[in-house]
């Protein structure tokens, strides 16, 4: 069984879920990524294979690019 880190946008930034249980809010996606691999490391002895997942404009759910800084990188401003 994998667990899933999804990285949402909030209100107040980005936070990551994890079996249901909301982190704390960061301000930038990237330090939202970096919490939830840092969660998983720390917790590596509990989990089992971490997967990481951020939430697409539609609403679905997409593998995170673990080298991309921003969460839609081909949206261009």
């Amino acid at each position: 069984m994998q667990n899933y880190f999804d990285i949402l946008p909030h209100s107040t930034g980005w936070i990551y879920v994890i079996g249901g249980m909301p982190s704390a809010s960061y301000p930038s996606y990237a330090l939202c990524l970096k919490a939830a691999h840092l969660h998983a490391e720390r917790d590596r002895h509990r989990l089992q294979k971490p997967v990481f997942r951020r939430q697409e404009l539609d609403g679905g759910m997409a593998p995170c690019d673990q080298n991309v800084t921003t969460p839609y990188p081909q949206i261009r401003p």
